[in-house]
C-alpha cells in the first residue's frame, strides 16, 4: 500500500504599503523666501575659499533663513523647511518690476549633500521677469496684486496717450514699477498694466496708456502698484557645474521657458542632494537694479 504523505505549507503574507511619489499633485513650496538680492554676487555671498561647508552657510540673508531642505522619505511633513520623496524637482521665480517690463535677476543654486557637507554648485544664471502676474502665492494663497499698494476709487484725468491719477495714497510708489489699473466703467482706458512714468508726491503718480484714445475728464479706477510677476525666461550659463542629466537629451540641467510671457521653469535631478539654497543677485531694487522682491517655488517632478 502506497502511503500519500501531504506537506502543509502556510505562507503569511504582510502587507506593504509604499508612500506614494504623486509628482502631478504636489504641492508648491517656497524655497526662497521673498526677498531682494542676497549679495552684489555670488561671491559676496560665498566666498569659497574659506565658506562652502554646511557651518558657514549664509543663514541670515540667503532666504531670509538659510536653505530649503528636501527629505529623504515624505514619512515626516512636519518638517516646516522641506518637503520629500524624489530628486527631480522643478522651480519657478517671481519678482517685482522696478524698472518697467522684462526686469532682469541672476541667480546661482548650491546644494549640500549632508549637514556635514561641502558646498556643491549645481547650476547658475539669469532670468527675466514676464507679464503674467502671480495673482496669488502659491505657498499660502495671499493676495499678490496689489501687494505693496492698493488704492480704490482714486481720481484720474487722462489727456492723449498719459493718465494722472490723484489723491490715491501712493506712497512707496516709485517710477518704473508696475501698475494694474482697472476700470470697469470707462471704455477708453483699457484694465491693464501700465508702467508708472512719474511720481509727483505720494498722491500723485502718472502713467502711459497706449490703449488710451480719447482725452476724458476726471473719473476713478483702481489702482494696484507692482504686483508680482512670473519669470517667463530664465537661461542657465553653467550647465557644466551639476553632471546629472535629467531626461537623457543632454541638457543639464532643464529649462522650460515660455518667453511668452507665462511661467518659465528649471528642471533638476538633485539626487544626494538634502539642502538646497538659491542665491539671487543683480535684484536690488533699492540700487534701481532692474527687478527685486523675488521669491523662489518647488515641487516634485
Amino acid at each position: 500500500m502506497k502511503k500519500l504523505i501531504v506537506f502543509l505549507i502556510i505562507i503569511i503574507v504582510t502587507a506593504s504599503f509604499a508612500l506614494p511619489l504623486d509628482t502631478y499633485h504636489s504641492s508648491w513650496h517656497m524655497v526662497r523666501a521673498t526677498a531682494d538680492e542676497d549679495g552684489a554676487t555670488f561671491a559676496a555671498v560665498y566666498d569659497l575659499t574659506t565658506d562652502g561647508d554646511f557651518a558657514s552657510k549664509d543663514s541670515n540673508t540667503v532666504a531670509l533663513g538659510g536653505p530649503f531642505r528636501i527629505l529623504s522619505t515624505n514619512k515626516d511633513e512636519t518638517i516646516s523647511e522641506g518637503y520629500s520623496a524624489g530628486s527631480r524637482w522643478m522651480f519657478a521665480i517671481c519678482g517685482k518690476c522696478y524698472n518697467g517690463v522684462n526686469d532682469t535677476f541672476s541667480y546661482d543654486i548650491v546644494g549640500w549633500s549632508k549637514t556635514n557637507g561641502m558646498l556643491q554648485h549645481i547650476a547658475g544664471g539669469t532670468g527675466i521677469l514676464g507679464t503674467q502676474s502671480v495673482v496669488k502665492y502659491p505657498h499660502d494663497g495671499s493676495d499678490a496684486l496689489g501687494s505693496d499698494v492698493s488704492v480704490s476709487d482714486a481720481n484720474y484725468v487722462h489727456t492723449g496717450d498719459v493718465f494722472t491719477v490723484t489723491d490715491g495714497g501712493f506712497s512707496g510708489a516709485v517710477v518704473g514699477m508696475m501698475a494694474y489699473v482697472t476700470s470697469p466703467n470707462e471704455g477708453n482706458l483699457t484694465s491693464g498694466f501700465y508702467p508708472i512714468t512719474a511720481v509727483t508726491d505720494a498722491n500723485n503718480i502718472t502713467m502711459t496708456a497706449a490703449t488710451s484714445t480719447a482725452d476724458i475728464a476726471t473719473t476713478t479706477v483702481k489702482v494696484d502698484i507692482n504686483p508680482a510677476f512670473w519669470a517667463d525666461t530664465i537661461v542657465i550659463t553653467a550647465l557644466t557645474k551639476w553632471p546629472l542629466d535629467v531626461d537623457g537629451d543632454g541638457a543639464n540641467p532643464m529649462v522650460y521657458n515660455s518667453t511668452t510671457n507665462e511661467v518659465a521653469v528649471i528642471v533638476l535631478d538633485l539626487t544626494g542632494i538634502e539642502w538646497l539654497q538659491f542665491i539671487i543677485y543683480d535684484a536690488d531694487a533699492a540700487t534701481g537694479e532692474q527687478a527685486g522682491d523675488l521669491t523662489v517655488y518647488g515641487r516634485r517632478y
